[in-house]
Order: structure tokens, then sequence, then C-alpha cells
């Protein structure tokens, strides 16, 4: 795993306008120099000397809109965008000619055969001006949808079509031409006094003043620095990958003060890449390894990468570009690709950029700290799961070799109703699978621990971890891989009708038999805990943490609940706002709920009050979230556990809350959509009470598990703790009050992506009876 970001440049960090400005500079020379075509019939040249002038001139021979096209067509080098403009303007020159076979074959950078093109125009009588409406022939049908190096082949056969001979191999990077074009570009580009300096020798102008000194960043350099000294605190390296050669990319860089900023080990420019095509060139393979060639992207990540090398994990890097090149280029190295917008200016570019599928896209380069640090967030792959799997196994490996160090060939993912704040699945490495799986607790303020030893050695049937991570934000377990199926894809099977192998009296006998296990294992391991002791203890997170440590204002705070389509609400209007909600009288189902704790705002009062952790208890050992989602069935007889993130010691009534409802009362929490098709339900507001009416029901083998719980369960236990003075006078209320925390605060049931207010409203009634129940 590479921790690195590799940049563009041109369009992300510095600003392109020069470039543009140089390219259209040297189009003006190739017109108007009696050294190459000449169409004014001058005797002189002379290059324009101010900043001023020398914009005018360039936008007039070589518009920016014509450039940002190639950009958008993966023609992403300034010397390509440059020559794809001359040899567009040589063949429209030759189209004047009456007859151009005394020109061929065609050789464009060739002094001798240049002199018989300026006396062909000549001998037209009438100086030629440039049009820029020449660009508007790149619309035709043989540039359709052209990508990168493509155009100038293209722009052979186009050739060929407008001058009525055939025209093959003239046009081509790194031909003559394209090295004539190169020479003036850095002539005009670096300037007659820094060009000598560079590259020793004289310019074939003289007089160019550079456009190098009219460069500036594309944003203001006080927001640069700020981004770039956020992703070093986020633990990356930066590196850079460019079609500027050496100096032309460090210089302003460190002009501006960004330089140091970047590892030096991973920068790569085009010089770099020239030098990697001469050592292939040399051994016969004339490759181009510019973008988008994954090459310069590896060589910046992996420095020493050679071409032809194995490529990295997916997601090993990250690359940060403007043009489809770098996209891409990125995708083909492995990395994840994140595209800004600055350097896509036209609609064309963008549509261009966004047809390459970029991973991510932001504004600006100032945007990539915030998204580094919400695709590096488990919660951020817990919500992808669902709608976008392929893009959430991208962060996750890239996580696991962040992480964990885990090199992971492959990630698969498993999205089940029952992931509501988790997500598990399968990774590969060298051919062996292992099972993983995480907790996303974005309100905990305590860390989760993975107590399985405990539980294996208090006697529970329970799949022990091989590797754990238990940072704050950073929960995983990973497991080796059981093949037995889950308990809640059985339970779903078997009230859909989808499976005749497992039978409702096949589950209650494993829930029955798991029970005396369970009783067993409480009678073995209760003792006393102090109230300190008790405090720590994590299934806490699951009730008394949710409702006071922010995720009940989170959900619900200040937020509207809409009322259900077939509602009466009078004046109330279609919605109630929640703090409002928290006063109201309920009848559910013709029921009225009377008493201290008849509303909302009363259960939720109570329960901060009785559920609060620091009281001593006797406790046992237990999972604490034994849901069937958790709970594998062995021979179809007998429970195995798994992810034990709340497991400890704690109180025996709050042990079997989360089993009791998850695995009884809550398919609508996991099957909103499917309830929702089968559900009549009506909400009457009126003064200050509210009447629901619907026709939830708990199917067959729900009931049959709750009939199995209390009769196997609960009452021994309760029995048990009583004979021996360990039951608590409030036990019931306890465990109502913890129950009435599952539907209220395990999902926010005002999601209305996730839940209509039909369900909604389904689990805000059930809140209700979980907080008054009666068994």
């Amino acid at each position: 795993m590479s921790n690195v970001i590799v940049f563009d440049l041109d369009g992300v960090i510095t600003s392109e306008k020069a470039y543009w400005m140089t390219a259209g500079l040297v189009l003006h020379e190739m017109f108007y120099s009696p050294r190459y075509w000449d169409i004014a019939f001058s005797p002189s040249y002379e290059p324009p000397t101010t900043t001023a002038e020398c914009e005018r001139l360039s936008q007039a021979i070589l518009p920016q809109d014509v450039i940002l096209s190639f950009k958008a067509h993966s023609l992403n080098s300034n010397w390509d965008t440059c020559y794809a403009g001359f040899c567009v303007c040589l063949i429209d020159l030759l189209s004047h000619l009456p007859d151009c076979a005394a020109l061929l074959p065609l050789r464009p950078a060739d002094p001798e055969w240049l002199a018989h093109l300026r006396a062909a125009l000549a001998r037209l009588g009438e100086p030629l001006h440039p049009d820029i409406r020449v660009y508007q022939r790149l619309q035709a049908p043989i540039f359709a949808e052209y990508v990168g190096f493509e155009l100038f082949e293209r722009l052979n056969e186009y050739a060929s079509e407008v001058l009525g001979y055939p025209i093959t191999g003239v046009f081509a990077r790194y031909s003559a031409s394209w090295r004539l074009c190169e020479r003036l570009f850095q002539e005009t580009y670096l300037g007659e006094e820094l060009y000598r300096q560079t590259y020793g020798i004289e310019p074939f102008q003289p007089g160019k003043p550079g456009c190098i000194y009219t460069e500036k960043p594309l944003l203001p350099v006080e927001e640069l620095k700020e981004t770039l000294e956020a992703l070093k605190s986020q633990g990356y390296n930066l590196g850079i990958a460019t079609g500027r050669p050496g100096d032309e990319a460090t210089v302003p860089l460190k002009n501006y003060g960004l330089y140091e900023y970047f590892d030096e080990w991973h920068i790569m420019t085009h010089a770099e890449v020239s030098r990697a095509e001469e050592v292939l060139h040399a051994q016969g393979q004339m490759v181009s390894l510019v973008k988008p060639h994954p090459y310069q992207f590896l060589a910046a990540a992996y420095p020493g990468y050679q071409p032809g090398k194995p490529l990295p994990p997916r997601g090993s890097f990250v690359v940060i570009g403007d043009t489809p090149s770098d996209v891409r280029g990125g995708k083909a190295a492995g990395a994840i690709t994140v595209a800004v917008l600055t350097g896509a200016l036209t609609a064309e570019a963008r549509r261009i950029l966004l047809q390459t599928e970029p991973d991510f896209i932001v504004d600006d380069v100032t945007k990539v700290p915030a998204l580094l640090a919400y695709i590096d967030n488990l919660e951020t792959i817990q919500h992808l799961q669902f709608n976008e799997r392929a893009r959430a196994e991208l962060l996750l490996q890239r996580w696991f070799g962040r992480h964990m160090d885990l090199h992971v060939d492959q990630v698969t993912l498993t999205p089940k109703p029952v992931s509501l704040n988790s997500f598990n699945g399968i990774y590969r490495i060298n051919d062996e699978e292992y099972f993983f799986k995480t907790h996303v607790e974005d309100q905990g303020i305590l860390e989760e621990y993975y107590h399985a030893e405990m539980l294996f050695n208090a006697g529970y049937n329970i799949v022990r971890p091989l590797q754990t991570l238990h940072e704050k934000g950073r929960q995983m377990v990973i497991y080796p891989v059981v093949h037995a199926p889950v308990m809640f894809d059985l339970m779903r099977a078997v009230e859909t009708g989808a499976t005749t192998e497992v039978t409702i009296d096949l589950l209650a006998a494993a829930e029955r038999r798991e029970c005396e296990r369970l009783l067993d294992i409480y009678q073995t391991t209760l003792a006393p805990s102090s109230a300190e002791e008790h405090a720590r203890a994590p299934i806490h997170q699951l009730f008394w943490h949710r409702l006071t440590g922010g995720r009940l204002q989170k959900f619900y705070g200040g937020k509207q609940v809409p009322l259900p389509s077939s509602s009466s609400a009078g004046e109330i209007g279609r919605s109630l706002l929640f703090e409002d909600l928290l006063r109201y009288q309920w009848t559910i189902n013709g029921e009225e709920i009377t008493g201290e704790l008849s509303t909302l705002g009363a259960l939720i009062e109570r329960a901060r009050e009785v559920l609060q952790p620091a009281q001593a208890a006797q406790t046992v050992v237990g999972h604490g979230d034994a849901h069937f989602g958790n709970v594998f069935l062995e021979g179809h007889k007998h429970y195995c556990y798994f992810d034990p993130a709340f497991a400890g010691r704690h109180a025996p009534i709050l042990d079997i809350v989360k089993p009791l409802f998850h695995n009884v009362f809550a398919t609508w929490m996991y099957f909103p959509q499917d309830v929702e098709r089968e559900l009549n339900i009506s909400v009457t507001l009126a003064g200050e009470h509210i009447t629901v009416e619907h026709n939830y029901h708990l199917t067959p083998v729900r009931q049959a598990i709750l009939q199995t719980k209390v009769e196997h369960l609960l009452r021994p236990l309760t029995a048990l703790l009583r004979s021996q003075q360990a039951l608590p006078e409030n036990w019931f209320e306890v465990m109502r009050l913890a129950l009435m925390c599952c539907p209220l605060l395990t999902v926010d049931l005002l999601d209305s992506e996730k839940r209509s207010a039909a369900i909604c409203w389904l689990g805000l009634s059930q809140v209700m009876q979980m907080g008054n129940l009666t068994l």
C-alpha cells in the first residue's frame, strides 16, 4: 500500500494559461516568420514582447476553447496540443493551393520543403490570413470521439480527403515536425535567456521574453498551502505526475512556496518519462509512456517502478487530475481517481471528463482533504455498500492496506438488511479467504471491545477472531470463513416461504437449545459488579449512550415528523415537530397507553435515569448483541456466535434485549419496502393525542421465537435471579426501556431515503409499545 497522492499540476495546482499562450505564439511564428510559412510575405519576424500583446496574438491564432477541446479528448501534453493546432492550420494552408502535388511527400519540418511551400503560397498573389474557423473542421465525423494521439492519425486521413492525395505517417508524435513544434514551444515559453541556459544552444528566433514569467497559480497560494498541509497532516506523501519537463514543473512550485510539501522521490515530470521511453526504444519497443499510459502515475507512487511490472492492488494510491487522460491513466494504474473541475472549463470538457467515470469529483483541489477523510471513514463504506457496492469495496480494500497493513487481492461486501450500523464480507489474500465485520458507531463515547476469549471461556460457541483493530472510529475484526447459514437469513426464508428445507419447528428447537445453554452460562457466570465496573460494560453503548450521547439529537432534534398519507391532523398540517411529539398521548390499535410513561418524552427521561450504567448489579458474561445477524446455525441445530463487539460482563436482563427485539419485532426495520407493501396505517392527531391504527403483526416464525424466548429463557432466568436475591425490583422496567431504545435509536426513523412516513410511524408506535410492554 502506497500512502501517496499523485497530483497532476496544470489545471489542478498550476494554471495552464501561460502554456496556452505559448502554443498560440508558436503558431503565430509559424504563420508569419520567413523561416516557416510566411503567409504575409514578411522579410523578418519580430516576436511580441509585452504580456498584453502576447495574449492578443495568441488568442487570435489558437483560441482557448480549441485547446480545451484537445485536452478534453485526452491530448494532454502542451506540446501535443500545440502540434495539433499546427497540423490543422498547415492542412488548411495546403488546401488553398490549386494543386499540392509538387509538395509531396509532405515534409513540414524540412527547410527546403518549407521554402517550396512559401513559394507556392506567394504564387497565390494575395496574402492569406489565419482563420480560427478552420478548427470547426474538427467537428467533422472523422474526428468524432477521438482519444489522445488518435487525433494525429485521423489528421493524416483528413489531409488525404482534403488534398486529394494519400497522406500517411506525416502527422505523428515525435515526428520531425512535432520536434520542431516542441523546440519552438520551449523557446517561446522559456524565453531567449532561459532557453539558452537550459539547453546550451541558441534559439532559432531571438528576442522572445518568455511566457514562463507570466505564470500564476491556479488558486490563491495560501489556500493551496493549507490544502497540502492538511493532506500531510493526514499522513499522506505527496507526489507529482506532470507533462511539464524538469524545471518547468518544479520552479513554479518553488516560486509559490509549495515545493516543500512534495517528496522529490515521488515527482515524475516529462523528462523522466522521456528517459524511460528512450530505454524502451533502444530495446526495440516503440512505446509511448505519456498519459494516459499508467507508467507515470505508477512511477510517482512507487519510485523505481518499471514498465511491465505487476500492478499494485486497486486503490493503493490516489491520483488527482483534471483531464480524461489523468483519469484513464490513474485507473489503469489501479489508483483511486479524483477529478477536479478546475481544468475542465467548457461543457464539452466536463462531459468528456465525466464519461471517464472518475471515482470521485470535486470542484477544486482544496476539497481533496475533506474528500479523503470521507472515503477513509468506515461509516462512508457502510452507507455506500447498499447502492454503490463496487466503490465501497474499492475504499475498503484501500482501508485494509492503510490501517491494518493487509494488502488484499479482492474484497467482497455482503450488504444485508441486518447491516444497519455495520458491514461485513469476505476478503481474499493469496487464494485464502477471510471474513471481516465492523461496527459503525458515530456517536459512541466508548471503544468497542472484542471479548471473544471471554465468551469462549464462559461456554459460548463462538467464532474466535484472527485479528482485531479497535481504535476509535476504526473497529474491525477478522474471522475465519464460516460456511454455516446465518439465522437472520433462515428466518427470512421461512417467513417468506422461500425454503422448504428449514421449518418453524426446526428454528424454534434451535432457539430452545440455545436458551437452555444461555441459562447455564448465566448461572455459572453470575457475580456482582461494582457501579464502576458495570459502567464500563460495552453493552451500554446500545442503550444509554445512544440515548444521551448525541444520537437522539442527531436523528430527531428540531426535525419534522411527516404524517402518512392516510392520516388526519386537523390544523397541524402534514408534519409534527419532534419536540412537540414528545408530549402527546397515544392509542395504538384501540389500546390507550396510560400511566406515568404514556408519552414519548416521559419514556426518554425515565430511560435516561433507569438505564444509567453506573449502578452496581449482579452481572453475567454475555454477548450483548446476539441478534440473528450475528448467529450462525451449525448443523441445523446449534447456534454459533460471532462479532462480540458489545460482549462483556453486564446485567443479564440487558443481555437478552437486543436479540428479543431484533429477532422478533424488527422485520419492518430490516425490510421496510416489503412490509410497506402489505401495511395499512393511519395516524390521527386530535388535541395532544395520537391514534394509530395498523395491520402489522408478527409472522408465525417470529411468534414461535418469542414464545420460546419467554418460556425457556426469560421466565427461568427471572426465577433463577429471584432465587439468588439477584433480581432487581425494577427489572421489567429496565427491560422495557432498553427495548424502547431499539426501535428509536438503532436507525433514524426520519431518514426519508430509507423509510417512508408510514414505516416511521410504525416504528414510533413500536417505541411506545416496547416502553409499555406486557408479556
